[in-house]
Order: C-alpha cells, then sequence, then structure tokens
C-alpha cells in the first residue's frame, strides 16, 4: 500500500492522508472472481498489486471483457456511487485489492479536492479507451485489432510505471483476448501466428512477447492520443475551504454556504 501510494501524482499531504485512512487488505489468486454485478458494496476497491479484467456476462454464458484494470486504479465508481457493481471482476494474476468504506472516502474528497480530481483525471482516460475499443470491435480487422490491443497494453503498463523491457511481455490468455477482442479463440490463435510470422511478436508459453513494437504499432496505425501518455498528473485543485459548521467544502459542490448547496424559492 506504501509503494503504491508514493507513486500517485498527489502532495505529501494528501499521501499521507490516504495512508492514514482506515482501510482493509484483500489478496485473490489468478482466477477468482473479485466482485459480481449487484452485489451488495459499501467500499471504494483500489487495486494495488497485479492485473484485472471487468467482463459482463450474457445469459447464454458468453462473456465480453471490457477493459483491464491496472494497479493504482479505482476498480468500480459504482460502488462508491450506487453501492452496487454493474459487472464483474477477475484476477488475471493473483491481486491485492484496498477497501475503504465509502463514507471515509468521500470524507477524503471532501478535505482533499485533489483526490477526485486524480480520479476523474483516470476515470476520463478509461472513457477514452473504451470508445478506442469499441472502434477496434465495429471497424478494424481482425489483425489490426490485435496489434492496437497489445500496443496499447504495452503502453499503459509502461504508465503504470513497468518497465520498458517487462512492458513488452503480456500475460494475457487467449481465451481473454478474444473476449477483449470479439473473436473466438481459434481465431486469436490464427491472427497471432500470422503476427509471428511478421516477426512482430514471440510467443512463450503463456506470455506474448512483443518483438517490434515499433513495427507492430505501424500495423495497428496506432496513435497513443487517446492514452493522454503526456498527461499523468491532472491539475492541481483549489484547496479546500472551512464551512461555518468547521468541515472541510469544496466551493460548488454542496458545503455549507456554497452555491452548489442553494436553492432558489422557484426551484424548491
Amino acid at each position: 500500500m506504501i509503494r503504491f501510494v508514493r507513486h500517485l501524482p498527489l502532495a505529501e499531504p494528501e499521501k499521507q492522508a490516504i495512508l492514514d485512512t482506515p482501510r482493509e487488505i484483500r489478496r485473490f489468486q489468478r482466477g477468482d472472481t473479485i466482485y459480481r454485478p449487484d452485489e451488495p458494496c459499501g467500499a471504494a476497491r483500489i487495486l494495488v498489486e497485479g492485473l484485472a479484467a471487468q467482463y459482463r456476462i450474457l445469459p447464454n454464458g458468453e462473456r465480453q471483457s471490457a477493459d483491464l484494470v491496472f494497479p493504482a486504479r479505482f476498480c468500480d465508481l459504482g460502488c462508491i456511487l450506487f453501492g452496487v457493481s454493474d459487472h464483474f471482476l477477475a484476477a488475471l494474476t493473483d491481486v491485492e485489492v484496498v477497501e475503504i468504506s465509502t463514507a471515509r472516502i468521500l470524507d477524503l474528497f471532501a478535505r482533499y479536492p485533489q483526490i477526485p480530481v486524480l480520479l476523474l483525471h483516470q476515470e476520463t482516460r478509461n472513457r477514452s479507451i473504451l470508445f478506442e475499443r469499441l472502434l477496434s470491435v465495429g471497424r478494424r480487422p481482425a489483425i489490426r485489432r490485435l496489434a492496437h490491443l497489445l500496443t496499447e497494453f504495452r503502453l499503459r503498463r509502461e504508465l503504470a510505471g513497468v518497465a520498458p523491457s517487462r512492458a513488452k511481455r503480456i500475460l494475457l490468455p487467449q481465451r481473454w483476448i478474444g473476449d477483449f477482442l470479439g473473436l473466438t479463440t481459434e481465431h486469436v490463435s490464427r491472427t497471432i501466428a500470422k503476427l509471428k510470422a511478421m516477426g512482430l511478436i514471440e510467443q512463450h508459453r503463456n506470455a506474448i512477447v512483443i518483438r517490434d513494437p515499433a513495427g507492430l504499432a505501424r500495423l495497428a496505425e496506432f496513435d497513443p492520443g487517446y492514452l493522454h501518455p503526456g498527461a499523468e498528473a491532472p491539475p492541481r485543485a483549489p484547496p479546500a475551504r472551512r464551512g461555518r459548521e468547521g468541515g472541510s467544502t469544496v466551493a460548488g459542490f454542496g458545503g455549507p454556504g456554497s452555491e452548489g448547496s442553494k436553492v432558489s424559492a422557484n426551484e424548491s
């Protein structure tokens, strides 16, 4: 947890506030289901170690994966905002998840406005990633679809602090690749073979190793702009100000005396 917090783009008081907040640490093994849709939850979940996948299951049992969850990311805002999730989260490796109660996380947000700004920053990037995934599944041919996915995962691992030499090693089973790309496992296997024949990747047991990152990116027609790689630190939020009752408030967000808490007679 300490290593995770120290790498966040936050000021020291904000990092210390997170470390001082009571929390539970839960560990899961590869293949475990971390949570399920409509499962009541009263805590924010943050992945601090390992790799996980978000997915949904159709009534006929077919699975569609939406995105990977890398370390230093909130797993699901739905738990904070609605008290339930709308998807499954599975551990693709051994993982460590920190849980902080909703009441405590909202208190952190009120006292340290930069923390929700960081969360908004992350979720905006995640939204861009999902749009790009939709474009791939809907419009890109299989070979370009896979090249794009592998290039994206490599860059996202680097953005998460993994050394470039290690980031080129993608530990993702073919059935999960198929779920992300809307392809059968057999189609994924044939497409991997084509990329290997082109000298762009190698396959070592359960890992795909990118041999030629630049060549793979060219094949994918990859534009990294949607990952916002040059904006790892979000803009600074204004400091929280003290409300009349002594609590911290953020201007315009419903604290005592703020504009956000006022309702005119015509609106009541």
